[in-house]
């Protein structure tokens, strides 16, 4: 009889279990509350703050840890990052485009095809993960939201107040890096009043307006992809600049229209026109560079990805013949994690580095203070 001694308790097993799911309800009541609040929080914050970098900022330093973890976590299992685009609204056809010919990150750019909605604010995401029952991730995002959110919500700030309902959006600078069957500023509007009334077999040139015409200096930016975030860095940090006026940076993804009619041609004007050129010397830049490497056609989206090559023999072809081996046009930046490629670029004397990333805002300023102060 010994052994009925382990089932003594049988008769509240059921009572234990109930006790359980009363105390597990609960919690989840507790969760779904303190989920309202932060939904509360974040319900005018758009979507594209979570793309605002600044490594010297609590602020950068929390909207990126708020992207990382919500991409981290969308990501984590092949489907997540298609049920949140299904839940976002993204039509079918777009996650199918998403699945097969796209080779970035799907969630990021699931994120990226729904921030291009006005609208597109960060509780619409909640809303997503609550629909798809996603608790673990709601969990894993209440912490990095709150702390984004503190940012928008002092009474000091020059942001709204709980009384009013205005989306806050960061969209200054910064250009929506998609495919074109992605972005909707390249989708055909039948209604469009401006809209030719016959094809138009080749596009005419713009004419050099006053627009064009700058009194500061040019910079022509050069990148691989993982090069990217720290181009976003520089068009910022110039984009804030008071003391130095007029300064142009170009990008090729900025000017896509344009490269698209003739490339080569653009990348060779603009190489003339620009004052310095800005590599931006990464690992990747370094393999897409190197001379023993086959030369094959790039299939990446972004055009400053994809010619890179062709820039870097530009920068060979002005660093040999132009100035006669003396630096007078480059100046390439080093992102603050790619120190490791400095015993690469000792092969590369064009590509030197003449700045850190963190240093690109104080450094490049003064440097052109010289000249056009």
């Amino acid at each position: 009889m010994e052994v009925l001694k382990d089932f003594e308790n049988a008769d509240t097993i059921s009572i234990d279990t109930l006790a359980l799911e009363e105390m597990l309800q609960e919690e989840r009541a507790k969760e779904i509350s303190q989920l309202n609040l932060l939904s509360k929080k974040v319900c005018y914050l758009h979507t594209s703050l979570l793309y605002y970098r600044n490594p010297k900022s609590k602020m950068g330093s929390a909207c990126y840890e708020a992207w990382r973890t919500l991409v981290k976590w969308a990501g984590g299992s092949p489907n997540t990052w298609k049920d949140l685009g299904y839940a976002l609204g993204i039509v079918q056809a777009d996650l199918d485009y998403i699945t097969n010919a796209v080779k970035e990150d799907p969630a990021d750019v699931v994120l990226k095809v729904f921030m291009q909605n006005e609208k597109a604010t960060l509780d619409k995401i909640l809303d997503a993960f609550v629909k798809m029952k996603r608790y673990d991730i709601l969990k894993a995002l209440e912490d990095p939201l709150s702390d984004l959110a503190q940012f928008f919500h002092k009474d000091d700030s020059g942001y709204h107040s709980n009384n009013t309902k205005e989306i806050i959006s960061y969209t200054k600078d910064f250009p929506v890096d998609l495919p074109p069957a992605l972005n909707k500023k390249y989708v055909l509007r039948s209604k469009d009043p401006n809209r030719p009334k016959q094809p138009v077999m080749k596009p005419q040139p713009k004419k050099d307006d006053e627009s064009e015409k700058s009194d500061g200096p040019t910079l022509f930016l050069s990148y691989a992809e993982d090069g990217i975030a720290t181009a976003y860095n520089i068009k910022y940090y110039i984009s804030n600049w008071t003391d130095i006026l007029g300064v142009k940076v170009i990008t090729l993804n900025d000017r896509r229209e344009e490269v698209f009619q003739n490339p080569e041609k653009f990348i060779r004007e603009y190489f003339e026109k620009a004052d310095f050129v800005v590599p931006i010397v990464t690992a990747g830049y370094i393999q897409e560079i190197r001379s023993h490497n086959p030369t094959m056609p790039s299939t990446s989206d972004n055009l400053d990805c994809k010619y890179v090559n062709f820039i870097y023999n530009l920068i060979i072809n002005h660093y040999i013949h132009a100035s006669g081996c003396m630096n007078m046009k480059v100046r390439s930046v080093l992102p603050q994690d790619s120190v490791n490629v400095l015993r690469d670029i000792t092969m590369y004397p064009d590509l030197m580095p003449w700045t850190f990333e963190n240093d690109f805002d104080e450094q490049f300023k003064a440097f052109l203070n010289k000249d056009y102060s």
